[in-house]
């Protein structure tokens, strides 16, 4: 009996939903760097809690070019102030006519009273469309040089190295002679040849073939136990990046994620555990099958059989 878990469409649906979830992490970031995408113009980052809680520090905001004009009394806009390089990003209170053109009274969601003096409408980046949270976190920190490393360099040397010791593996596979491979004894072969049926050579197991490499590559057992450490370790980085919201404790909790997928990964395929599963209930069946007498095992009585001399 097949096990439907290794069964073709369950790896599809697999490989899918893998597909759909980097989409889901990579998009934000995407959009992020080219808001255009999404038909905006700029994006920022929020570094204060002015704006709480409809836009937290760590936030965001995607903005898009906007007509002072059409601005109106509770949108909320991103404008420079004064000779400042940061921007802000405030609600409208109110619109008010200055110099031929339009000037905003504006004020932070959280702050008790309007910012001081109108923000004159050539002042104005844009209109904030939406936010996305958190990411901001993740942006400051890969800014840093630490973060360079840990979020760029670092996974494309593991890339990088992973794909020369497959090449470096392939190398040695092609070169090393065809020992696994093991022919059926002359005596064995006489008797196969006898009653008619062909000399298979036995092959050895994954698991076999896997320990009699030599190769000094990662055990099974290694990145199962790397694996058992990051399912402990992800839910704490989690919870403790959920409670501190700083940027290296959320970088912390992504990259502890990042590698726990990685690790599952490798282990449930390279471990055999839903290969072991199938082939456990394929030994089952046979094994039922075994145990039913056949026809032509069932002795049919002889005529005359129980009668008297």
């Amino acid at each position: 009996m097949n096990n439907p878990l290794t069964s073709p469409n369950v790896k599809k649906a697999a490989n899918v939903l893998g597909i759909v979830v980097l989409i889901a992490l990579v998009a934000p970031f995407a959009v992020f760097a080219a808001p255009e995408v999404v038909g905006a113009d700029e994006s920022f980052v929020v570094l204060t809690a002015s704006m709480t809680p409809a836009i937290a520090p760590g936030d965001v905001v995607i903005v898009a070019e906007r007509d002072p004009a059409a601005i109106a009394a509770g949108d909320v806009i991103t404008f420079s102030r004064g000779t400042s390089d940061v921007p802000v990003t405030h609600r409208v209170i109110d619109v008010v006519a200055a110099d031929g053109g339009v000037a905003f009274e504006t004020m932070g969601d959280a702050n008790e009273g309007p910012d001081p003096g109108l923000v004159p409408g050539t002042n104005l980046i844009g209109e904030v469309v939406f936010a996305i949270p958190y990411i901001g976190y993740v942006i400051q920190f890969a800014g840093t040089r630490a973060g360079f490393v840990a979020l760029v360099v670092l996974p494309f040397g593991l890339l990088a190295a992973g794909e020369l010791w497959s090449i470096v593996r392939e190398a040695d596979r092609d070169a090393s002679p065809e020992s696994s491979a093991v022919t059926a004894a002359p005596a064995d072969a006489a008797e196969a040849g006898a009653e008619g049926a062909p000399a298979v050579a036995a092959e050895p197991s994954s698991d076999e073939s896997a320990a009699g490499t030599g190769s000094g590559g990662v055990s099974v057992a290694s990145v199962g136990g790397a694996t058992a450490v990051l399912v402990g370790f992800a839910p704490y980085a989690a919870y403790v990046a959920f409670q501190l919201r700083t940027a290296a404790s959320i970088a912390v909790a992504v990259a502890v994620t990042t590698l726990l997928l990685g690790a599952l990964a490798v282990w449930v395929p390279a471990s055999g555990v839903l290969d072991r599963k199938s082939t456990d209930d394929d030994a089952r069946a046979d094994a039922s099958h075994a145990s039913a007498p056949r026809p032509e095992d069932v002795a049919a009585p002889v005529d005359g059989a129980g009668e008297g001399d």
